[in-house]
């Protein structure tokens, strides 16, 4: 094609077609010079390559691009539209163009002119330079400020920033985070210059958790103890060195290897020094770690999920890891963990997903690791960060669909309304002190229904022997329930209403006699909480 206008990227409809945007007008309909030289309006047009036909079947105002042919649909063209500052997606029938000309009703080709630049450069061997590994790095954006709080009502918020170079490549992270009063500082140099990326990182971090009964504490003293005095924390501070090989796309393996110091403890002094002398007595040894660990992992990860701004739509994610931490001299302390998180999404008609997830963790050894999680979109109904152990699962089903698209509102646009059906089941243990995930034998039980205190010690009142029988779960737990999600200020806000669930109402009685039985453990639930969906 010739001429003053502007051809795009041809698309074939066929062996002799092409499909294509141009800013061509219908060379017999002139119009004002100004008009066509300002216009700048691309429209769908096709050239048949026999006959040099044009044919044009768009004349529109905002302008239409990237046309391109529906396979399987006879003639049938695809395009991008633009029209009062919004992009939309339209289809035409290629058998109707609105105007027809010919390939020479737009002029002809100009001579070809031999081009000089107007300047020239010589290269002065003597001022070549090249970069260095931390030179001429700038910030990749401005630095994002992210803020929240989880369903026990502690706030979190952080932000990150990244300095990298022209390409991208080399790149300096500094991250801040916090939740509730404790912190994390971390910084990273990354190298993805290579296929072989790798990375070296400095961290302090300080997380927090509710000491158990019956594993941190004598749980004669659970009815005493609330968690806010069963807060305990995890400070942990080192360096590591990892590096990232990607088998293709959505494949890869992690190794690292690095040095960190584990400090743990209950943030009470009294019910620390309680807590050691009770698991001394009751398991040999300290729950709590305080040590240097000498970790090598390593870890598959596959990722092939399509997000959209309200969170995964399709695909699955996954990752796979082990940890080794020998105990080296004698002075480091060991242990083996395996982690694995499974996660899949199903997508239902445009923006409906069922989304499943499942984490299974085990740590063993002199020093194992444990894991905490509940609360907010993990186990939903239950307080945040209820579970902990050395062995931990759960899996969380979730049927999210739209119910009102993105509005406009006073405080800004709010990302529309999403609902959500869930379940959720799981559980963690230590190996000493013994778990039954579920079971349907019949047993006779005395339902704990209140505590005296003694001269010497905190006893339980147990009430009369009761009965159990039928399946249920005995120390694992499970809720379902139903939810909202709106978007305020950029942020995701959840509205959960969750019910749990022993799957039998007699025994939740006898399990749960001292807060009321049945009635309060499986009374509805709700929360609210800001953050992602899993």
């Amino acid at each position: 094609t010739f001429g003053t206008h502007d051809d795009g990227a041809a698309q074939f409809v066929d062996g002799n077609t092409l499909v294509f945007p141009s800013t061509a007008t219908d060379p017999r309909t002139p119009i004002d010079p100004d008009v066509a030289r300002n216009g700048r309006i691309y429209n769908v047009w096709t050239l048949d390559l026999r006959t040099g036909a044009l044919n044009q079947y768009t004349d529109a105002l905002g302008g239409n691009l990237s046309p391109v042919p529906l396979a399987g649909r006879d003639r049938r063209i695809a395009f991008v539209t633009y029209e009062k500052g919004e992009y939309g997606v339209h289809t035409i029938d290629g058998r109707a163009p609105l105007h027809t000309s010919a390939t020479d009703d737009f002029g002809a080709p100009g001579p070809v002119v031999d081009f000089q630049a107007p300047l020239t450069h010589t290269l002065a061997a003597e001022h070549k330079k090249k970069k260095g590994t931390f030179g001429k790095l700038f910030p990749e954006s401005r630095p994002p400020v992210n803020v929240g709080v989880t369903s026990g009502g502690d706030l979190f918020g952080g932000t990150a920033v990244s300095f990298a170079d022209v390409l991208g490549d080399r790149r300096i992270d500094l991250t801040i985070l916090s939740v509730s009063q404790y912190r994390t500082i971390a910084g990273s140099y990354i190298d993805l210059s290579r296929r072989l990326q790798w990375a070296a990182q400095g961290f302090s971090q300080t997380q927090f958790f509710f000491g158990q009964a019956g594993a941190f504490f004598d749980p004669a003293f659970s009815g005493f103890i609330d968690r806010d005095l069963a807060t305990a924390t995890r400070t942990v501070r080192g360096g590591s060195v990892f590096g990232i090989y990607p088998f293709d796309r959505y494949r890869r393996l992690e190794i690292s290897a690095g040095v960190a110091h584990y400090s743990e403890r209950f943030e009470d002094p009294g019910l620390e020094q309680f807590s050691r002398d009770f698991q001394q007595a009751q398991f040999g040894r300290s729950l709590f770690r305080d040590g240097t660990f000498v970790p090598l992992t390593a870890a598959f990860v596959q990722e092939t999920t399509v997000f959209r701004p309200f969170g995964p739509l399709a695909g699955n994610t996954m990752r796979l890891a082990y940890e080794y931490a020998p105990g080296i001299g004698g002075g480091a302390l060991s242990r083996q963990t395996v982690d694995a998180d499974l996660r899949y999404y199903q997508r239902l008609g445009a923006n409906g997903v069922l989304a499943l997830r499942a984490r299974g963790f085990r740590s063993s050894g002199d020093s194992p690791d444990f894991l905490f999680f509940g609360g907010n979109s993990e186990m939903h109904g239950y307080e945040y960060l209820e579970f902990l152990g050395q062995n931990a699962f759960f899996g969380n089903a979730e049927l999210r669909f739209p119910l009102i698209d993105a509005m406009a509102t006073p405080i800004g646009i709010l990302g529309g309304i999403r609902g959500l059906f869930f379940f959720n089941i799981g559980g963690a243990w230590f190996d000493d002190t013994g778990f039954t995930f579920a079971t349907s034998s019949t047993q006779t039980v005395q339902p704990v229904i209140g505590a005296r205190i003694t001269p010497l010690a905190v006893e339980e009142v147990l009430g009369p022997p009761t009965q159990a029988s039928g399946f249920r779960l005995k120390d694992g737990r499970a809720s379902y329930g139903l939810g909202l999600e709106t978007f305020a200020l950029g942020f995701p806000v959840h509205f959960d209403w969750s019910w749990r669930t022993l799957f039998n109402k007699q025994w939740e009685d006898v399990l749960f006699a001292r807060q009321g039985g049945s009635s309060a453990f499986r009374k509805a639930r709700f929360d609210v909480w800001i953050g992602y969906d899993f």
